[in-house]
């Protein structure tokens, strides 16, 4: 393991799941393939289930009554039984962190001149309204990501981004590579515009993660990105007879049936894309917070989507995540499972669609009083463009 690795004692909490949820028999974890994807300099890809039977695994350990359970599961922002200490820490402004080529081009002006941003696509009329929050129309892009690490499950953020193929989730590099353990996470899915265990749009397993090498080699978070591309989706529906009677198991609980969803981006639309805005923008951010503040309480429960605005966001570093470029969001108190979350700037609240700026990454208590009161993004660069749009050209079936 590189030193600087070794220095960063990293875990992927978005929400660290409940001892106490069964596991089914005989289910093994996928086991991902040792060596990365050939990619350009400066990308790490890795694949993750891209066989029909490595599908199949994570299909089979996701069934309707684990997900189901999914929303007993206890966040902990605390280090868990792997010995690696979570990425949602609490801290004081030099220490404060905890870890929580593809569409047409356009302008976005800024107070330092023009750069250039992808566009994204609304989400199609189909896509029903969510809830809105604190005044703000919720995307449908975004929704949970799920899996195991070790023997334990968890959960992050994470959002749909417009690609060529209509298949790339964006969130947090610590949401889908643990860099102790040098390897991806298993099992990993995304559901978006999950509420209370709800799946509308479907189930969509992972094919190939795409990482910045940085944050590969030694876990650096101004690296703490990803970009996941995903297979068609599925959904669990109940069986029935040709009466319409609902089918049981052979333990008299209801039957269910796999049913094909599509493209993810057909779905729910993709955000946009933007980078090199430098630190100062004003954002919106959405995520599934859960864990409890530093001071015990515990204000979110992940069953439903959360968002924050803020009229400007800042620059801010803190050394123990080894994070020299981050942009820091004031004003917002999520937790732990709301790291992966976008981050969107110039967002139309009546098309629901944006330009991804930001992940949640780190969370903060900057003032001390025991809870939370900021959260911080890797900067989006041309380093983070260039990881985007590699994902965006796979195609997956």
């Amino acid at each position: 393991m590189p030193p600087r690795a070794k220095r960063i004692a990293l875990t992927l909490t978005g929400a660290l799941a409940s001892a106490c949820v069964v596991m089914s028999a005989g289910a093994g974890p996928v086991e991902a393939r040792a060596s990365s994807q050939t990619a350009p300099a400066g990308i790490t890809s890795v694949p993750l289930a891209q066989s029909e039977a490595d599908t199949q695994k994570v299909v089979d350990w996701w069934t309707p009554d684990r997900l189901k359970h999914a929303n007993s599961y206890i966040p902990r922002t605390a280090a868990a039984s792997t010995g690696a200490a979570s990425p949602e820490a609490t801290g004081t402004a030099s220490a404060a962190a905890t870890p929580a080529a593809a569409g047409a081009t356009s302008a976005l002006t800024s107070t330092g001149g023009t750069t250039t941003a992808l566009e994204g696509s609304a989400p199609p009329k189909t896509a029903a309204q969510v809830a809105h929050s604190r005044n703000v129309n919720l995307p449908p892009t975004v929704g949970k990501v799920f899996f195991r690490n070790g023997d334990a499950e968890y959960w992050c953020s994470a959002s749909s981004v417009h690609s060529k193929y209509g298949n790339v989730v964006a969130t947090a590099g610590h949401c889908a590579y643990d860099v102790k353990r040098e390897k991806p996470v298993d099992y990993w899915v995304f559901i978006p515009s999950y509420s209370d265990g709800a799946t509308p749009y479907g189930i969509y397993v992972g094919h190939t993660l795409h990482l910045n090498e940085k944050y590969a080699a030694t876990g650096d978070f101004d690296y703490d990105y990803a970009f996941v591309t995903v297979h068609n989706g599925y959904r669990w529906d109940v069986d029935r007879d040709a009466n319409g009677r609902i089918k049981k198991d052979p333990k008299g609980q209801p039957a269910y049936k796999i049913v094909d969803t599509g493209r993810l981006e057909s779905r729910v639309g993709g955000q946009g894309f933007a980078w090199n805005r430098g630190f100062t923008v004003a954002a919106y951010a959405f995520g599934y917070p859960a864990g409890q503040q530093p001071n015990g309480t515990r204000p979110y429960t992940g069953r439903t989507m959360e968002s924050c605005a803020t009229k400007a966001t800042s620059k801010i570093a803190t050394q123990k995540w080894e994070l020299d470029q981050g942009v820091l969001f004031k004003g917002c108190a999520f937790t732990a499972g709301a790291s992966g979350g976008p981050w969107l700037i110039k967002y139309d609240n009546a098309r629901r669609i944006g330009y991804l700026n930001g992940v949640t990454s780190l969370t903060y208590n900057l003032d001390g009083d025991g809870r939370n009161d900021a959260i911080s993004s890797p900067l989006f660069n041309t380093a983070t463009y260039l990881v985007y749009s590699y994902a965006a050209r796979q195609k997956t079936d």
